[in-house]
């Protein structure tokens, strides 16, 4: 079986006889691409020969998010200035104008939000109409492009953005401001939840109508952000509804949940997901491999190795003996990964090495 063919068994439920091994390198390309530090033989190497060279698989949303594209409507006008330390947006609406700057991380390859285009409910009604404009359109070459590009390493999946709540304290508000304005002005806040709800139904008939058979949700779900209670009444509802469309439209679904999750997770058995991505375990994460077995039952768990292990103060027999222990307690219903990506300093050769491990186990 190729990687593609084993990686939707795995979601099928069925029990495959090689390990899927997919370290997100993405990150860790970039960045050392950027410094000219990639190793000798990869200097000109793309990131598929990478994969390729190392005996692993690529996650595939990386090639096939730009498959969904957003049409800005409503005569919204988005303007964007960018140099090397910072990125600026003006949104020119009829409603008025909001503003957002983001500065760049040291070496521009991400960026991280210095001002957010919300300030105030007042700011939300503008965004509110920015989103009810928007519409969503498949663009089939860019697909088909991704298609020959993945070839048989990996089953397609496409990433949406986070639910509407972490939108909101993510992309638009920042936390702070968030829990200030629920607090202060729930109808209108849980208003403009509700339109990028509504802005979710027709991003997601364009999916249900794609080829794409799997949908990952861009959550990054940590508990300081999203508390137990939060979790019950933001995050459940909205995933049992989707999950439940998704699954009639044939589609299985995961959530990336990159942070702490230690007083979430006993709710993943109720949100209809059929697997978690990247949840982190100690010694960088906040709760064990036993934890997160007991969590997810029968869920598939996506990743599982710390992104610390593949770091040159870690030792390849630690790191060994945690990747032995995560196939024992996981298999068959595990994409082994690394959580989240393999840091720009980490060690590409214990990847190899981690390929080895993989290939050399024998399943129970």
């Amino acid at each position: 079986m190729s990687p593609k063919e084993i990686m939707l068994a795995i979601f099928k439920g069925m029990k495959v006889e090689r390990i899927l091994w997919q370290p997100r390198l993405h990150h860790w390309y970039e960045v050392n691409k950027k410094l000219g530090s990639l190793p000798s033989k990869y200097k000109n190497a793309s990131i598929i020969e990478i994969y390729d060279d190392l005996r692993a698989s690529p996650r595939s949303y990386h090639f096939f998010n730009p498959c969904i594209r957003t049409i800005q409507g409503g005569k919204v006008e988005i303007e964007t200035w960018e140099d090397e330390a910072t990125i600026r947006r003006k949104y020119r609406t009829p409603m008025g104008i909001l503003r957002e700057s983001l500065r760049k991380t040291e070496y521009g390859t991400a960026s991280y939000h210095t001002e957010y285009p919300a300030k105030s409910v007042e700011d939300l009604r503008i965004l509110g109409y920015v989103v009810e404009n928007q519409e969503f359109e498949f663009d089939r070459e860019v697909y088909e492009k991704a298609l020959e590009e993945v070839g048989e390493r990996a089953e397609p999946i496409v990433g949406v953005p986070h639910l509407p709540i972490m939108r909101l304290i993510v992309s638009y508000m920042g936390f702070e401001a968030t829990v200030k304005a629920l607090w202060k002005h729930p109808g209108e806040v849980e208003g403009f939840l509700s339109l990028l709800d509504a802005s979710d139904d027709r991003r997601f008939k364009v999916i249900k109508e794609s080829p794409i058979r799997i949908v990952n949700f861009g959550d990054n779900i940590h508990h300081d952000l999203v508390s137990p209670p939060w979790f019950e009444k933001y995050v459940l509802p909205y995933y049992r509804r989707r999950t439940k469309e998704l699954h009639e439209a044939g589609k299985f679904c995961t959530s990336h949940w990159d942070g702490h999750v230690r007083k979430v997770l006993p709710f993943v058995s109720q949100t209809g997901l059929d697997g978690i991505e990247c949840l982190t375990p100690k010694p960088q994460g906040d709760v064990t491999l036993e934890e997160i077995k007991e969590a997810l039952g029968d869920k598939i768990l996506i990743d599982g190795l710390p992104a610390t292990h593949f770091l040159l103060g870690v030792s390849r027999k630690e790191l060994e003996a945690f990747v032995k222990k995560a196939l024992d307690i996981f298999y068959p219903r595990l994409i082994l990964g690394i959580s989240d990506m393999l840091p720009p300093g980490g060690d590409i050769e214990k990847v190899r090495f981690v390929s080895g491990l993989v290939e050399a186990y024998e399943p129970p």
